[in-house]
C-alpha cells in the first residue's frame, strides 16, 4: 500500500485561487486530495506535517543550469560572456576530473533543491554524463539531463562520438526512475555546431520523445557570428533546418527580431528565460513580455553557479519581475502570478500530480504581513525559507535539513576540491 503523508494547516497555492488555511494528502508519488479549513476526520495517514505559518506550493522546474559550475563561482564579474567562457570556465571544465565532476554536481543539486526546483534541466557541459544521472537517480532528483556538444571550434567532438554518446544515453538513461531521468540533445550554440549534426542529433531525440536544448541569441556578437556564416539569424537558420518545433527549447533569447519571435510563436517552441545570468555578464533583457504576448511560451531558469552564482528561483522571479518593468517602462509588466506560472512550467497542485512540492516558512519579519500571496512568494520569499521539499512523494529536505547526504561533510569537501581545482587549472 501506497505510503500517506497529510500536510496540514498551511496555505496552499493552487493554480487559481490561494487556500489561506488548508490541507494536501499525498498518496504514493501523487498528489491524492487538498482542500480547505482542516482535514475531514476520514482522512488518514502514515505521516503528518504540521505546517502553521508555512506556504505550501508546486517545486519549481529550473529549466536551464550546469550543476559542476558550483565551483567556478566568482568569475563572471567583470567579462563579457565570451571571455568569461574562454580564460574561466573553458579552463576550469577541462581540469575537472570525475572526482570533481562528482562533488560539484551533488553540491549544485543540494542548492538547487534549496531554491525550490524539483525538476532540474542539467545542461552538462563536462565529461562524465553518468556521474550526473547515477546521483540524480540515488538521490531523488527529477532531472532532465541536455547532453551538451560542439563540433566546431575550441574543445570540438567529433559528430559520430555525439551521436553514440546520445544513443548510449537514450538507451540507458531515459525514463528511468519511474519517469524521473530524462535525456535531451543539447548543442551549446548556433555559431559551434554544424548544420549536419545539429540536424541527426535533433532527429535522434526525436525518435525518443526528447526535446533540443541550446544557448540562442545570447549576445549580439553571436546573432552576429550566425549572421556572417549562414546569412540567416539564429532562430532562423535553426528553422530553416527544421528543428525548431514544441520539442525545441531556446535558452536566453536575448536578442530576438520581431521575425524570430513569430517563428518560435508559430513552432510553439519554449524560450528559457536567466535574468540573473544575463544581467551579470550585461548580455542584455530578453523581451519576456513581448514574447507571452504573442503566444511564445517562456520558462525561467538560474543559469549555473559560474554565470549566475546562485541557484535560487524565488530571487529569479523577483529579478524577472523587475527586469521587464525596467525594459518596458510599464509597473505592470510581468505581475507575481505570472512569474510564478513561468517558475513552476506545468507544475501544479492539483489531484492526480505528481507531489512534487515546496513548503516555505512565511512566518518572517521580511514576508509578515502577507497581503498578497503570490507578490510574497515573489519579492519576499528567498532561499533560506525553503524548509521542506518533497519529490515524487519523497522527502529530500525536512524542516531545513537534507535528509539524503551529510551536508556539513559535503560542504567542507568541496572547499578543499575546488581549490585543488583552480591550481590544476591555473587560476589560483
Amino acid at each position: 500500500m501506497s505510503k500517506r503523508t497529510l500536510i496540514h494547516d498551511c496555505a496552499l497555492i493552487l493554480p487559481d485561487q490561494v487556500l489561506p488555511r488548508g490541507w494536501l494528502l499525498v498518496e504514493g508519488e501523487r498528489i491524492g486530495a487538498f482542500g480547505a479549513g482542516v482535514p475531514p476526520t476520514h482522512v488518514t495517514a502514515d505521516q503528518r506535517l504540521a505546517a502553521e505559518g508555512r506556504a505550501l506550493l508546486p517545486g519549481f522546474l529550473n529549466a536551464h543550469t550546469h550543476l559542476e559550475q558550483t565551483f567556478m563561482r566568482g568569475f563572471a564579474s567583470g567579462r563579457p560572456l565570451l571571455e568569461w567562457l574562454r580564460n574561466a570556465i573553458w579552463k576550469l571544465q577541462a581540469a575537472m576530473d570525475a572526482e570533481d565532476v562528482r562533488l560539484a554536481v551533488t553540491l549544485g543539486l543540494v542548492e538547487a533543491l534549496r531554491g525550490g526546483a524539483t525538476h532540474i534541466v542539467q545542461h552538462h557541459k563536462v565529461a562524465q554524463p553518468g556521474v550526473v544521472l547515477a546521483l540524480a537517480e540515488q538521490f531523488g532528483v527529477r532531472l532532465t539531463l541536455a547532453r551538451a556538444w560542439a563540433d566546431r571550434g575550441a574543445e570540438a567532438e567529433p559528430a559520430e562520438r555525439i551521436l553514440a554518446d546520445l544513443r548510449e544515453l537514450f538507451a540507458m538513461w531515459h525514463g528511468r526512475g519511474d519517469g524521473r531521468i530524462r535525456i535531451a540533445n543539447g548543442p551549446l550554440a548556433p555559431w559551434r555546431c554544424s548544420a549536419e549534426t545539429l540536424q541527426r542529433s535533433a532527429a535522434l531525440a526525436r525518435q525518443h520523445g526528447a526535446v533540443t536544448h541550446c544557448h540562442m541569441n545570447e549576445t549580439q556578437h553571436e546573432v552576429a557570428l550566425t549572421m556572417q556564416e549562414h546569412g540567416l539569424r539564429p532562430i532562423e537558420w535553426f528553422d530553416a533546418l527544421g528543428i525548431l518545433g514544441e520539442d525545441f527549447q531556446a535558452v536566453h533569447s536575448v536578442w530576438l527580431s520581431d521575425g524570430e519571435i513569430q517563428r518560435l510563436a508559430q513552432r510553439r517552441a519554449t524560450v528559457v528565460h536567466c535574468p540573473a545570468a544575463n544581467m551579470i555578464l550585461a548580455s542584455g533583457c530578453a523581451p519576456v513580455v513581448r514574447l507571452r504576448r504573442d503566444g511564445v511560451r517562456v520558462t525561467l531558469a538560474t543559469d549555473g553557479p559560474a554565470s549566475n552564482d546562485g541557484q535560487d528561483m524565488f530571487e529569479m522571479m523577483h529579478l524577472a519581475t523587475l527586469l521587464q518593468r525596467v525594459h518596458t517602462l510599464d509597473p505592470a509588466a510581468l505581475n507575481p502570478r505570472e512569474a510564478l506560472e513561468m517558475a513552476w512550467g506545468t507544475h501544479h497542485l492539483q489531484v492526480g500530480a505528481p507531489a512534487d512540492l515546496v513548503l516555505v516558512n512565511t512566518n518572517s519579519a521580511r514576508i509578515q504581513p502577507v497581503h498578497d500571496w503570490h507578490a510574497a512568494l515573489v519579492h519576499n520569499v528567498r532561499q533560506c525559507d525553503v524548509e521542506t521539499v518533497m519529490v515524487a512523494g519523497q522527502l529530500l529536505i525536512h524542516e531545513g535539513r537534507v535528509l539524503f547526504l551529510d551536508e556539513a561533510a559535503l560542504l567542507a569537501e568541496c572547499r578543499e576540491r575546488a581549490h585543488h581545482l583552480l591550481r590544476r587549472a591555473g587560476l589560483n
